[in-house]
């Protein structure tokens, strides 16, 4: 489910699965995100589920390296 459109970009917000799926997709999980943001692993998880979730977190999302292990 998405929410409403960013008005500038044209782009929806990303639902909770597809938050998740680009975080992994680009070969990083919620431990090593929390690390580089200097947040708890608890508060991603949060932000990831939030529908209502500020726009500026699925900016960051899209624009997250890909993690080469």
């Amino acid at each position: 489910m998405t929410t409403k459109p960013d008005p500038q970009l044209n782009l929806s917000s990303l639902s909770p699965a597809d938050f998740k799926m680009l975080v992994n997709g680009k070969g990083w999980t919620y431990r090593d995100l929390a690390k580089r943001w200097k947040l708890t692993e608890v508060r991603i998880s949060q932000i990831a589920r939030d529908d209502g979730r500020p726009l500026y977190y699925d900016d960051a999302i899209r624009a997250l390296p890909t993690r080469i292990k």
